[in-house]
């Protein structure tokens, strides 16, 4: 465990329902720019922010993510969440990070809409406290929006992070939805993880 010397460890937490290159290149980019020592992807058991009507097995996520993210030595898929149960609150499972790594420096990874409504999570300004928060833009001009918000997280005591560098856009309902109509995905996600979904026969219905 890296938890003898000053680390920078970032959290990546979702529901990788599938993971794409969108989410790879949101981390190859912080790691580059953060000089990170440690990413955990982290995929949720029951996000408090969806449904489960289309949501794959946990095994089946935490699997496409190792396959996503195998080629970065950097990053470990962590199933903390999915071992706690029930609804998954980052609050939580920075609690536990920190007493994992207690000599750590927390990063918390997310893309450009969580960001914006991270006021309405549950305990924020303790997520804020505990961690910097990191995104980057949708696009060109989404970044004054989030550095505007940044600035509202900064002035309410907490560490926020924006990097001007959009990455991919692409969404796991894109995928899904492509998927049912039999549409190509090959652009949308690594062809490690397009033969595990096709493997796995996933998102047929």
């Amino acid at each position: 465990m890296l938890d003898n010397k000053k680390i920078k460890i970032a959290m990546y937490g979702g529901s990788f329902n599938p993971v794409h290159r969108g989410h790879i290149q949101l981390v190859e980019l912080f790691i580059q720019q953060l000089k990170l020592d440690k990413v955990l992807i982290v995929p949720t058991a029951t996000p408090p922010h969806k449904s489960d009507r289309e949501m794959v097995s946990a095994t089946h996520r935490i699997n496409m993510c190792e396959l996503a993210f195998e080629h970065i030595s950097k990053v470990n898929v962590s199933d903390i969440e999915i071992l706690r149960k029930g609804k998954s609150y980052t609050v939580d499972t920075l609690r536990e990070l920190i007493q994992l790594y207690p000599k750590g420096e927390l990063y918390l990874l997310m893309g450009a809409d969580m960001f914006l409504s991270l006021d309405t999570w549950r305990q924020y300004k303790e997520i804020l406290k505990m961690t910097t928060v990191c995104t980057l833009p949708r696009n060109l001009s989404g970044f004054k929006e989030l550095t505007q918000y940044a600035d509202y997280l900064k002035s309410v005591g907490g560490k926020a992070l924006v990097i001007n560098q959009p990455v991919m856009q692409v969404s796991s309902t894109e995928i899904r939805q492509a998927i049912k109509s039999k549409t190509g995905v090959a652009q949308m996600i690594p062809p490690c993880v397009e033969k595990y979904i096709y493997d796995n026969q996933l998102y047929r219905e």
